[in-house]
């Protein structure tokens, strides 16, 4: 029996610790229109906000809040950045790109890819 409650609560555990909520509170934003296979790139702009990230929900706490949910994962780049293919609240697919913090500056980085437009956060995890 006790080694029922024990694997039943290890299980628990690295479930809970697997799903856990990330906080990304943002410093910066990139604005940048695609044109063709170029994105040219607006100056940062200061924007202060906080981005929830959940396993399958990311929420912007910008001035409109906007959800974006993970239809698949589509795996990690060289650098550690990782990519998913999402949907936001309207219906319409874009790729959200996560970066591990720098090492140096401890910056992490969200990206948001539509088909003509990307947003890029810049932010400290919490």
């Amino acid at each position: 029996m006790k080694k029922i409650l024990f694997l039943l609560a290890f299980t628990l555990l690295s479930v809970a610790s697997y799903a856990q909520t990330k906080f990304v509170r943002t410093t910066d934003l990139t604005i940048g229109v695609k044109n063709g296979k170029t994105i040219d790139w607006n100056p940062p702009t200061q924007e202060k906000m906080l981005i929830k990230i959940d396993n399958n929900v990311m929420v912007i706490y910008s001035q409109t809040t906007q959800t974006f949910r993970v239809i698949t994962y589509d795996g990690e780049y060289a650098n550690g950045v990782k990519r998913w293919y999402c949907s936001d609240e309207r219906g319409v697919n874009c790729y959200l790109y996560i970066s591990k913090a720098d090492s140096v500056t401890t910056k992490v980085t969200i990206g948001l890819e539509y088909s003509d437009i990307a947003y890029y956060y810049t932010g400290y995890q919490e």
